[in-house]
């Protein structure tokens, strides 16, 4: 008799997948191409909590210790926990409607390697296995049975439950498993996410150590794609009678690229022809959707409901800013109480398409007074739209970058943004502060050591961050901080785009774009022999002035309103809107710590709020106590920032009772750099 499911398949096989082609693009890790735990290494964890070699990666073995701290029994002997099945049919049904037909395809690569197909909900309750009997035999005897519990509170870390915890697709092969019971076998599995970007279910491929496991991961990524995909066509039809506008438009036109952004935004779904269009063919799930189209989602969010009809029509044309060739067409999606619950963007080549108002350019043009967003950094200053221009423009290129700007204008935000607006969007963004390391770890932990190295070194050594944030950004904040000493190890990675690692004479080529930012100003450093004049040549190449709150007060309002709805949003706690008297507050004081200090000041008054009004008595007591810096009648002091700085700092050492670690974390800025500004203005604790 041939192989059946657990469930009974009769979906015909679709031609797009077959054995022939296995959605490979993740290789995945074999247990041939690295080495994994010894038994010695496993019992010495879990007899004494601790694992002394680099073995296991740093997600295997967080996940181990959450397995320890939990109680997991190790042996996995007593992990039984088995749901009803008619719980569970509502997710089988609704997994019937948009699965099948990719897990007939599916199973045809597996059927003859010996592994098994497993799909669980989002809360890791196993829904299906699909096997051939010989395996599924043997799947049995682990519990992989219908309702089981495949969390790591109920089975240790495993592909299934540490992609549920972490969000991301995982390998766990053999000995990588915290229950010695399940450590024959290899798992990797996928999260399945719905077009509200929540974890739906999971996809999981397992199978013996002896078995072929090395396209698994791939296998599984490609297919859980397309169950998000179905799930989408599935989120589409339930709209079908409200917006047969938009619908209308998405079937009738071939080559549309589809967007869905969330309440906030967040893109939480794009198909396969916008992420071409648009340059992302990584994808760009988690990205700000107003990165790349000129749409205020906040104020569309305010502005909806029963009272305005009017954003309740068809889809509105809009600019999209990353490929100006390109037509957006924005729709917002809303519940049965007309709340927005999702925006629609539908994406296409205008060719002979007339936007009103929209001559096409490489870069959007500046509008004085419109709210912006450029990644997270919201906007609506001309000063900063100048900025934005400029950091759009030079997104576009690997040169390097230097910020420029005081301490809390938003740098690394800045940065962010430039990496999502980059070409590298879907490479790693990878931020280091300079200030933070040890002047012995300084060249280890940018450039990498080989094993062996020095004493301590793990015994595989390091890439180090330069490699780390290959074919994406590399962000050295703080870079005034670094020991002049130190600085010549940057030249030649500057320059040349090549690192040694710490103990290895063999070159890496690395292509990385380096964003550089600093607080401080680096050709007076030069001046007085702070900083090396020839790695200030290096990193000034294109330079970008972030200017200081103070000078930008039309932001003032627009980002506290924003911040304070959002800690409302984010706290559940009610909110309409801030007194006058608050926003003449505001705008009246000097903002030495900038955006951060303002938003500590918002956060602490929705804490604080009596009511949903934030009043003068919900703010900081040092922002009403000091009187109002703005408003001297010197000229000289009222811009003093020396003073200004020394005030905020003293303030934030009383509050926290003189405690440097704790005053540094609500400065935003590390202790190192709260201990040099404090010799600075002679306040040393």
């Amino acid at each position: 008799m041939p192989d059946e499911p657990r469930h009974n398949c009769g979906f015909p096989t679709s031609p797009a997948l077959n054995a022939d082609n296995p959605f490979v693009g993740h290789s995945g890790r074999s247990p041939k191409q690295k080495h994994l735990p010894t038994y010695e290494q496993w019992k010495h964890f879990v007899d004494y909590g601790q694992y002394c070699d680099s073995v296991l990666d740093n997600t295997l073995f967080t996940s181990w210790r959450r397995c320890r701290d939990m109680g997991v029994e190790p042996s996995g002997k007593h992990n039984f926990d088995l749901t009803p099945e008619n719980k569970l049919e509502p997710f089988l049904s609704m997994y019937h409607a948009v699965a099948l037909d990719v897990e007939n395809r599916l199973y045809s690569i597996v059927r003859d390697k010996n592994q098994l197909i497993t799909v669980t909900d989002d809360v890791g309750r196993l829904i299906r296995t699909r096997g051939s009997r010989r395996i599924l035999k043997k799947a049995d005897k682990l519990n992989f049975v219908t309702g089981a519990d495949w969390t790591e509170s109920a089975v240790g870390t495993n592909a299934i439950g540490t992609t549920l915890f972490v969000g991301k697709p995982q390998v766990v092969l053999g000995s990588e498993h915290y229950c010695r019971t399940h450590q024959a076998w290899n798992c990797s599995a996928a999260p399945i996410i719905d077009p509200y970007g929540n974890i739906w279910g999971c996809l999981d491929i397992s199978g013996p150590c002896a078995e072929d496991h090395r396209f698994a991961l791939g296998v599984v990524i490609k297919a859980a794609h397309e169950i998000e995909h179905a799930l989408f066509r599935l989120y589409i039809s339930h709209f079908e009678k409200k917006y047969d506008s938009l619908l209308t438009t998405i079937s009738n036109v071939a080559n549309l690229g589809v967007l869905v952004a969330d309440h906030r935004g967040i893109i939480t779904y794009s198909n396969k022809l916008a992420n071409i269009l648009l340059g992302e063919e990584g994808g760009m799930r988690g990205q700000r959707a107003d990165a790349h189209i000129e749409y205020d989602f906040l104020h569309f969010r305010q502005k909806t409901g029963p009272a305005h009809e009017e954003f309740r029509e068809d889809p509105v044309d809009v600019r999209c800013l990353t490929k100006s060739s390109l037509t957006a067409r924005v729709a917002p999606v809303f519940d049965d109480d007309n709340i927005p619950h999702h925006t629609v963007v539908m994406l296409s080549e205008s060719r002979h398409t007339h936007i009103p108002g929209y001559a096409p350019r490489s870069l959007p043009p500046v509008h004085n007074g419109e709210a912006r967003w450029f990644g997270g950094v919201y906007y609506r200053s001309h000063d900063i739209a100048q900025v934005v221009r400029r950091a759009r423009q030079a997104a576009q290129t690997p040169s390097t970058l230097l910020l420029l700007g005081e301490t809390g204008t938003g740098k690394e935000l800045f940065a962010r943004a430039i990496h999502e607006a980059s070409p590298r969007a879907t490479g790693p963004f990878v931020p280091v502060n300079c200030g933070a390391f040890p002047r012995e770890l300084i060249q280890s932990e940018l450039f990498g050591y080989k094993g062996g190295a020095f004493t301590g070194a793990h015994r595989q050594g390091r890439v180090g961050k330069f490699r780390q944030a290959d074919q994406g950004t590399l962000f050295l904040d703080e870079i005034s901080e670094m020991p002049l000493d130190m600085q010549i190890n940057l030249l030649r990675p500057l320059s040349e785009r090549r690192v040694n690692r710490v103990g290895d004479e063999q070159e890496y080529p690395v292509d990385v774009k380096v964003v550089i930012a600093s607080n401080r100003n680096l050709s007076e450093m030069v001046d007085t022999g702070a900083f090396r004049r020839d790695l200030f040549y290096r990193i000034n190449v294109v330079t970008l002035h972030i200017p200081p709150l103070r000078q930008r007060k039309e932001d003032i309002c627009l980002l506290a309103e924003y911040y304070a709805r959002k800690f409302a949003d984010d706290f559940r706690l009610p909110f309409k809107r801030i007194d006058p008297a608050v926003m003449e507050i505001f705008l009246a004081h000097a903002w030495p710590g900038n955006v951060r200090e303002l938003i500590h000041c918002v956060e602490c008054a929705i804490n604080v709020a009596k009511n949903d009004v934030l009043c003068p008595d919900d703010l900081p007591n040092y922002l009403t106590e000091r009187g109002v810096p703005a408003s001297s009648s010197n000229p000289i002091e009222k811009f003093n920032l020396t003073n200004t700085m020394a005030d905020t700092i003293r303030e934030a050492l009383r509050v926290h009772n003189g405690n440097v670690s704790k005053a540094a974390r609500a400065l935003g800025i590390g202790r190192n750099t709260l201990y040099a500004k404090l010799q600075k203005i002679n306040a040393m604790p």
